[in-house]
């Protein structure tokens, strides 16, 4: 564990916090098969969520690593391959306290600032518009 990062594990989260939200409106099918009402977010909090990368590389790993519970530790490992401590510290401070809330205020995650694990739910309309951004992002990098 690196300094300053502090992870603990999880048994469980808080799946009360549902009737907290006001996003979007709840879809009574859940694939999940929880007690969680599964949201979908309206296309502009879609927009607003992805328009930051940092947000859409969450989005992406937690999809495609199929995980359920992520520490912060994991999501500073991806997103931070290969820099220094320094900039892992200032990724793991920006992800705790502006872009894991605002994703759990959207519904996408089930983020506990207490243990710093976020719990994964699945948005298919938010996986595909991120796997779109990264998409064109490439074809762009890939032209200059």
């Amino acid at each position: 564990m690196r300094e300053g990062i502090r992870v603990e594990s999880v048994t469980s989260m808080r799946d009360n916090r549902q009737s907290e939200r006001s996003v979007g409106s709840p879809d009574v099918t859940n694939p999940l098969d929880t007690n969680r009402a599964v949201l979908t977010p309206s296309i502009d909090d879609v927009f607003e969520l992805l328009s930051n990368d940092r947000r859409r590389r969450v989005c992406l790993y937690l999809q495609r690593t199929g995980v359920e519970v992520a520490t912060l530790q994991n999501l500073v490992d991806a997103l931070a391959t290969g820099a220094g401590d320094e900039e892992r510290e200032r990724l793991a401070i920006s992800l705790h306290h502006r872009h894991l809330p605002k994703l759990d205020q959207a519904g996408i995650v089930d983020y506990d600032p207490r243990s710093n694990t976020a719990r994964y739910w699945g948005q298919p309309t938010v996986e595909k518009w991120a796997e779109h951004v990264e998409a064109v992002d490439d074809g762009l990098q890939a032209e200059s």
